[in-house]
């Protein structure tokens, strides 16, 4: 299989360091840059050469991944993991953390230790009890996310580390998709609390399934992203599964899958979503790593977190670009696909982001402190001040993380950048005690789906704003705050001979 530079590059410095004394390297890749690809290439060096090797995951999916790409690589190897028969003849085993954590008279001998989502280790849990049981082995980790939630680094485990590329140069390079979206009014957390460095899950069950959050997420989709195979990640199972029954009422074709279902029955899930049968899967803590879905053009967050790490974990599921229609892999820069020739080749990943995550940790390609040995209490900030914000186009209202946007490929003038946008999550209209307006909620789906639709428009001349203010003012009274703001996001008063009493034959909306 044919290495993409940065990762041959990635192994050269990881030898290196091995040379200069470190006994244990991570990797640090962002999701969708090949991690599984470096590690199956240094194993199967390695096992040129005699060494036996042992790779660790702690999720199913993961393991059968590893699996795959070691059969690409010609790597023979057995599988360490409840329900497979062990094969511990070869010289490379993958294993699942749990399994080996309890059988202890396993594998006496490892030279080569991998640990994948190595930002899950430490000294005092099951990674580490196992570090301890081969004293001898090189240790290799591999991350996308450098980041413990406690806001410690890694240090303790690993002695070296090597940054082999960032989010933002696989953008740049088409390996990753560029990424456009909405922020909408965030899922309240006041006064939620923390254990274990995020948010409670029970203390924001009743805000995440409040009518207004679960309404905005469904009319939201349907306005922007319907037809879109998605992923929606969740507080708790039970907003999963609320979500869904939603969806399925708007006659969209939804899908639960949370960690109690049978395995044959998860995966079929995830097979029509692949396929396209199924067009949103949600979720609760289940496909927030190791799962690999191409074809995923939009990204739901409903779940607010304390947590860098684990947010970016859940925008990377969206992130590879592939072609629509034959499944291959592809380039986001390229016309067509390169295995079919089709023009439908996925180079735009979408956030609809309701639990205030780009607020928190910035756009997901944002340039980030990537060093892991450093410690970072609260949430991990980017390295200019300015560049985890958000720009908001004109042009197509997404988020975007540079111009041109990167959804429509918009310029700004001078002038334009100098106009202070309102914040997204003012879109949606609530009462002060954060309790749905009572006109909204008796409103359906397709209402607000319209009225959204008539609100933001995009491309109205002078006399459709005109008739749309005034619209406006009959309704809410010249003073309300929001009749102002048009779909560019930007704020801009209204000219003086608008401020004139509507004409008569104005319908209100």
């Amino acid at each position: 299989m044919h290495l993409r530079p940065y990762q041959d590059q990635a192994i050269e410095a990881a030898r290196a360091h091995v040379r200069r004394g470190a006994k244990r390297v991570l990797i640090v890749m962002p999701t969708g840059g090949g991690k599984t690809v470096v590690a199956s290439e240094i194993i199967r060096g390695a096992t040129e050469k005699g060494s036996r090797t042992l790779f660790l995951a702690h999720r199913r999916e993961l393991i059968l991944q590893t699996c795959d790409k070691l059969r690409r690589f010609g790597v023979p190897h057995g599988v360490i993991m409840a329900g497979i028969r062990p094969a511990l003849q070869h010289q490379v085993q993958v294993g699942s953390v749990q399994t080996l954590s309890q059988r202890s008279g396993v594998l006496e001998r490892v030279d080569l230790l991998f640990i994948d989502e190595g930002h899950h280790a430490t000294v005092k849990n099951q990674y580490g009890r196992l570090l301890v049981r081969w004293p001898n082995a090189r240790v290799v980790g591999l991350t996308a996310t450098p980041w413990r939630l406690d806001g410690q680094g890694l240090s303790d485990v690993f002695d070296a580390h090597v940054v082999a590329t960032t989010p933002r140069q696989l953008r740049d390079e088409g390996f990753l998709t560029p990424v456009g979206g909405w922020e909408y009014e965030a899922i309240n957390t006041d006064g939620a609390r923390v254990s274990g460095g995020d948010f409670l899950a029970k203390d924001l069950q009743a805000s995440a399934t409040s009518q207004r959050v679960v309404g905005d997420i469904v009319s939201e989709w349907l306005l922007h992203a319907a037809g879109k195979r998605t992923v929606l990640f969740t507080v708790t199972v039970e907003q999963s599964q609320l979500m869904v029954e939603e969806f399925r009422k708007a006659g969209v074709p939804a899908e639960h899958v949370d960690g109690t279902m049978p395995t044959s029955e998860r995966d079929a899930i995830l097979r029509r979503l692949r396929s396209g049968q199924t067009l949103l899967v949600s979720n609760c803590n289940v496909l927030t790593e190791g799962f690999d879905c191409p074809e995923l053009e939009v990204c739901i967050l409903a779940r607010p977190t304390l947590s860098t790490s684990l947010y970016l974990q859940m925008v990377g599921r969206v992130l590879r670009p592939c072609c629509l229609d034959c499944h291959a892999p592809s380039s986001a820069l390229s016309p067509v696909c390169e295995v079919c020739g089709s023009a439908n080749v996925k180079r735009l990943a979408r956030l609809h982001d309701h639990a205030g995550c780009l607020a928190a940790h910035g756009h997901p390609y944002a340039e980030r402190d990537f060093n892991p040995q450093e410690s970072s209490r609260g949430a991990r900030k980017s390295k200019k001040e300015g560049a985890a914000r958000r720009l908001r186009c004109a042009a197509c209202n997404s988020i975007t993380s540079r111009w041109p946007c990167d959804a429509c490929g918009y310029s700004p003038t001078p002038k334009e950048l100098q106009l202070v946008y309102e914040p997204a999550a003012a879109r949606k209209e609530i009462g002060a005690d954060g309790a749905p307006a009572p006109a909204k909620a008796r409103s359906t789906a397709e209402q607000r789906a319209e009225k959204w639709a008539l609100r933001y428009r995009f491309d109205t001349d002078s006399s459709g704003r005109r008739a749309f203010y005034e619209a406006m003012v009959r309704k809410h009274g010249e003073k309300a705050p929001f009749i102002y703001r048009w779909a560019s996001g930007f704020t801009e008063s209204a000219p003086k001979a608008w401020r004139a009493p509507p004409a008569a034959s104005v319908g209100g909306t």
